[in-house]
């Protein structure tokens, strides 16, 4: 053995044999239109690879594609998944990835679907083209012919657009028509007509507008007609200007174009539904919507129907004192209920001022929650125990599998104890976050009971301060179904109400000296009001 074979053990790179003629390779071909598919291109492609293949000598196989596959992503197409995969899993050697053209296995432009077949050792060869991937000048042709197909795209798309745009500006919609509308598209014309979804979406804009219902009200009076949609679609339909006769488009870059299809909605309903319109009445009042003078909308419900009364300023008074002055009133046939804001506000002032107590109260309620919650959270300790019990258990696997893994012999078993290890992890996780909420409620309850009487004995001035948003929420939190102003009486009538701003205080009774036994009982009772038979009472 002569010196050089000796030193040959110690070289670098991996020795590149002459490649043998023939081998293994599969076809995959694609169009990107049924009427390509139609037109038999397909059967054209596959003709032309087969006489590739036997050319190099190579034996086909599989076959991909067969279909039309049109994608902005080339990992989006179905059949090219399905070919990565097939080389992932053959343990046959394949050398090639014959395609009809370059141009036709790609059209994005990008190397990273040529780049996908190679990391698999094979090549991607066109039946059309003459040049060798594996060298310099063959792969530069190949991405030239890559960059030529983006190309040959960009052109067509762009051309597209471009004429898109024009029909959008004639008035004629480019894609499918939005639920209440039935279309018919040919390339002479276009014919949009209102269907029976239509006429119902008219009546949820009705609905909105003149009745001011909230969008919920109106998703469940549109399914008892059968008209199934949920709240954030319902809220993208009372925006689409498609309803009013117009149309908006991405290509149309911020424009509204008038559309030659009939609208369902005039355009001044669309905009009040939208709240870009003040509602004018001719009886002196008009509507203003989302005012901070206002905070009551939403909550406040008409006397006679209980439907959600509108805040509005009357126009003559707005004349006659040069200033606005606000009414809450209903619109409904039959109602015509008008009441104005200022004694609304005050009374409402009132009755949120009725729900503070004295400190002597609040020290009896603050005594009274304490052993209500204690009774409601007594099975808490016992969750506490089982928690940290289970935690004991789940960290000792936890221990035992990490031993496991450190003298693991095998791939298959660092795979199995590292899988178990990931488990068990996100179950003592599980644990950990249900224990610190017990421990929170148990350790915390105190600061909650302090917090809450405070917020209760200061709600007027925590209302006043608020901002509008703020001050809605905590009309629902305290009157959950709102409250309606009885006029002759001039106070807020709740029509529900925050059970712990219900609750009341009263201290037991007072019994005499030879019944101080009878007394040690009566202050294990409850000293909430009402007390339903619990005990202790139920907040």
């Amino acid at each position: 053995m002569t010196m050089n074979d000796k030193l040959k053990k110690f070289a670098k790179g991996k020795f590149q044999e002459q490649e043998e003629a023939g081998g293994y390779c599969i076809i995959y071909n694609r169009v990107s239109s049924k009427e390509q598919l139609d037109g038999q291109s397909l059967n054209t492609q596959m003709e032309k690879c087969e006489q590739y293949a036997e050319k190099l000598g190579m034996t086909v196989l599989e076959r991909f594609g067969g279909t039309f596959e049109s994608a902005k992503s080339d990992k989006e197409r179905k059949e090219f998944s399905k070919m990565i995969a097939y080389l992932n899993n053959s343990r046959i050697p394949i050398k090639a990835v014959i395609v009809y053209s370059t141009s036709r296995f790609s059209r994005t432009g990008s190397t990273t679907i040529i780049e996908e077949v190679e990391k698999r050792g094979a090549q991607v060869r066109s039946a059309t083209s003459n040049y060798d991937p594996k060298t310099a000048q063959g792969k530069f042709i190949q991405n030239m012919e890559l960059a030529t197909a983006r190309l040959d795209n960009d052109i067509k798309r762009n051309t597209t657009i471009d004429n898109s745009i024009a029909a959008l500006r004639k008035g004629r919609w480019i894609a499918k028509a939005p639920r209440g509308y039935d279309q018919k598209t040919t390339k002479k014309e276009q014919v949009i007509t209102i269907n029976e979804e239509g006429e119902k979406i008219k009546l949820a804009f009705d609905w909105k507008v003149n009745q001011n219902l909230s969008n919920e009200e109106i998703r469940i009076k549109l399914e008892k007609l059968g008209f199934i949609i949920n709240k954030q679609k319902l809220s993208e339909l009372f925006k689409n200007p498609f309803y009013a006769g117009y149309m908006s488009h991405n290509f149309l870059k911020g424009e509204i174009i008038k559309g030659n299809h009939p609208a369902i909605v005039s355009e001044d309903i669309f905009l009040k539904a939208n709240g870009l319109l003040d509602i004018s009445h001719s009886n002196g009042y008009e509507v203003k919507m989302y005012k901070p003078e206002v905070p009551l909308l939403g909550s406040i419900k008409c006397p006679i129907c209980r439907r959600n009364m509108t805040a509005s300023i009357s126009t003559k008074m707005k004349k006659k004192y040069d200033k606005e002055i606000y009414y809450y009133v209903c619109w409904n046939k039959g109602c015509k209920q008008n009441n104005a804001a200022k004694n609304i506000h005050q009374s409402y002032k009132d009755i949120l001022n009725s729900y503070g107590l004295s400190s002597e109260l609040t020290e009896l309620l603050k005594i009274q929650m304490k052993k209500t919650f204690s009774y409601m959270t007594k099975n808490d300790s016992e969750q506490l125990t089982l928690l940290k019990r289970k935690l004991s258990s789940v960290e000792g696997y936890i221990k035992q599998v990490e031993d496991n893994l450190a003298f693991a012999n095998n791939q298959r078993q660092v795979e199995a104890c590292t899988r178990k290890l990931a488990d068990l992890e996100n179950e003592k996780e599980i644990i950990e976050t249900e224990l610190q909420k017990v421990n929170d409620m148990s350790l915390n309850l105190p600061k909650y009971i302090d917090y809450g009487l405070k917020y209760r004995n200061n709600m007027l001035k925590i209302w006043e301060l608020a901002d509008l948003g703020e001050k809605k929420r905590i009309q629902k939190v305290i009157h959950p179904m709102g409250f309606v102003f009885n006029k002759e009486v001039g106070n807020i009538e709740p029509l529900s109400i925050n059970q712990f701003v219900s609750l009341r205080c009263c201290k037991p009774n007072e019994y005499d000296q030879k019944e101080k036994e009878t007394i040690n009982q009566n202050d294990q009772l409850s000293l909430c009001v009402p007390e339903a038979g619990l005990e202790p009472a139920q907040p």
